[in-house]
């Protein structure tokens, strides 16, 4: 079996240079959606026998066009969820970098782990134990 994993689109808080993370309605900005149409031309003749997402609304509308044209019903996984960056979530990235945190991040990801938030290695077992699962 294949697995591709699929980013969402470019969003509009990407746009704003904010950490999204789980806010809710966030959604994809004009080339986000350009995006997710673009999906369908790239992989649509793969033989995908489903389609699992993230609860996030950027997500469903990532993958939104992929589902239309091959008719799937898309599954929804939380495991699959952004990371919970606690205290980071809504601020601008321009700030966060000047955060002591932020060099682990870019130098050692699983050492991370964010204020009233996740760890990135919890991020990455239950996404792996998702994946496998599916």
């Amino acid at each position: 079996m294949t697995v591709i994993l699929l980013r969402h689109g470019r969003s509009t808080s990407n746009t704003a240079h904010t950490l999204a993370g789980r806010s809710e309605g966030v959604d994809l900005d004009d080339k986000g959606r350009a995006q997710a149409e673009g999906v369908v031309a790239r992989i649509g003749e793969l033989p995908v026998k489903a389609i699992v997402r993230s609860p996030l609304l950027r997500c469903q509308n990532t993958v939104a066009p992929l589902a239309a044209a091959l008719g799937i019903e898309p599954r929804v996984d939380d495991r699959l969820t952004e990371v919970d960056y606690g205290g980071w979530t809504g601020r601008k990235i321009a700030e966060l970098v000047k955060e002591p945190l932020w060099p682990v991040i870019q130098q050692q990801p699983s050492a991370a782990v964010f204020p009233d938030g996740e760890g990135l290695a919890q991020v990455q077992s239950r996404a792996v134990a998702a994946v496998r699962e599916i």
